[in-house]
């Protein structure tokens, strides 16, 4: 069986911006936008909805198969995945995530997140709250021919960390520098997003949202996880194929 695919950064301070353009190959990606977003999206939001798929090709990883072919016949047999996203055309911005198999040969995609300054009862709020982003995440998975679960942890120490990270009353981020103590687990699975190397699709300067509002990566507070969200982070784990 096939993968079933037809299927923040936010700097800590704003200026005004102008919109986002779009990456110089977007064009030749068009067929896959139209692959991941379904029809009524494409038709009743098409600026909004191209938007929130062309700012995951801002990625130092190029490689774009066709849904297809993210099978288990071409995994990677690879332990962490490493790159760095682009926001604002400009702005690069590290994702790392381990890949960790179960020996029944399901793969375990990982964060490990560290809290630098808790106080109080923040560690055993921050706990509950990746818990439940990890359950966002697991509960949307696209259908695919091999096994994956997403495993978000929250570690004791820094050293045994992907990201560390200080908690504060109030922030806007950025995701691997700050976290904020009102942020439900929804916002923190919009967070770990951008870990596992998805950026954010609405305009991460001036806070416009052109993108298309029932995605996470576009509201992160009320926005769902969308087929090509798991497609960006799944077509890692492939090896490169010929079209």
């Amino acid at each position: 069986m096939y993968l079933i695919l037809a299927f923040a950064f936010i700097l800590p301070f704003r200026v005004s911006a102008s919109p986002q353009n779009p990456p110089a190959n977007v064009e030749q990606y068009r067929w896959l936008y139209e692959v991941l977003f379904s029809e009524a999206d494409r038709l009743a939001q098409p600026a909004e909805s191209f938007k929130s798929f062309y700012v995951h090709l801002l990625d130092s990883d190029q490689n774009f198969p066709e849904p297809k072919h993210i099978e288990k016949a071409n995994l990677k047999l690879i332990e962490k995945i490493e790159g760095t996203i682009t926001f604002v055309n400009v702005i690069k911005k590290r994702y790392v995530y381990d890949i960790l198999k179960k020996e029944d040969g399901t793969f375990v995609i990982n964060v490990r997140v560290h809290l630098k300054d808790p106080v109080g009862e923040d560690l055993k709020i921050f706990r509950e709250k990746l818990k439940a982003a990890e359950e966002i995440w697991n509960a949307g998975r696209v259908a695919t021919d091999f096994k994956y679960i997403f495993k978000f942890d929250l570690v004791d120490s820094e050293a045994e960390s992907l990201y560390s990270v200080s908690v504060l009353d109030t922030t806007r981020g950025p995701y691997d520098r700050n976290w904020g103590r009102s942020w439900t687990a929804t916002v923190i699975a919009h967070e770990v997003g951008h870990m596992m190397g998805l950026g954010d699709e609405y305009q991460t300067l001036s806070g416009q949202v052109d993108c298309l509002t029932t995605s996470l990566m576009c509201s992160s507070w009320s926005g769902s996880l969308m087929k090509h969200h798991y497609y960006f982070v799944l077509r890692r784990l492939i090896k490169s194929v010929a079209p």
